[in-house]
């Protein structure tokens, strides 16, 4: 795979990442270029079409990114691009096994901290949604002890963990006992209240804690 070639083309497509708005005739112009190019590989050539679309898929044509991402990989199954995507693009649609599978093949030394921390939260949201408890316990708990003590600039938003905590509270908490779930709101209430985040996941945080809610004013206060 030509590293070199992609990555500049990765480049381009962030900086129109960084436009407030997309232009729809510089986006085509992109996919124009991915598509001419005799330097791109197949693999490559897959791969930046699905990241395109992925980014962009307001103001472009319907593309299979799924297919897109797969040929990637099948062609260059030690991509780390390739494999991550997949997993993003298989999370979204619920194809929550291959996402599992995708994300697992990560080496999460590769990212940033902020990267690393949300990679393995899509685990955990994987085996929740899987019902794969024991699983998702195992991984959570260390999870949200660092979650709990980094700083912001290296913690995004745990929008899909939160839902999938929201969706599953109730079968992960008789999964884990009492126990497990009474640390588990309080490690998850120390991430809520360090990265001050309870008003952007009010309903969420409602769902998950509402056998809890003497924890509920001390969190929306």
């Amino acid at each position: 795979m030509n590293h070199e070639l992609r990555n500049l083309y990765h480049d381009l497509i962030g900086e129109q990442q960084g436009f407030q708005k997309a232009d729809p005739a510089d986006i085509q112009y992109l996919l124009d270029e991915i598509n001419a190019d005799p330097q791109l590989g197949r693999a490559e050539r897959a791969f930046l079409r699905g990241y395109l679309n992925y980014h962009f898929r307001e103001v472009m044509q319907p593309l299979d990114r799924e297919a897109e991402f797969r040929t990637a990989v099948a062609l260059a199954p030690d991509d780390h691009q390739s494999n991550l995507h997949l997993g993003y693009e298989t999370f979204d649609v619920g194809k929550y096994a291959t996402a599992l599978t995708q994300f697992q093949k990560i080496d999460l030394t590769l990212h940033f901290l902020c990267s690393q921390i949300k990679i393995r939260e899509l685990i955990v949201s994987c085996h929740l949604h899987l019902q794969q408890f024991e699983a998702a316990e195992s991984l959570l708990f260390p999870l949200l002890e660092l979650s709990a003590e980094v700083d912001d600039a290296d913690y995004a938003l745990p929008t899909e963990l939160l839902r999938a905590l929201a969706q599953w509270h109730a079968e992960f908490h008789a999964a884990i006992g009492e126990t497990a779930w009474q640390r588990l709101v309080e490690l998850l209430s120390l991430v809520i209240k360090r990265h001050d985040l309870n008003r952007l996941f009010q309903d969420e945080l409602s769902q998950i804690m509402q056998d809890d809610l003497s924890s509920l004013p001390e969190l929306f206060d």
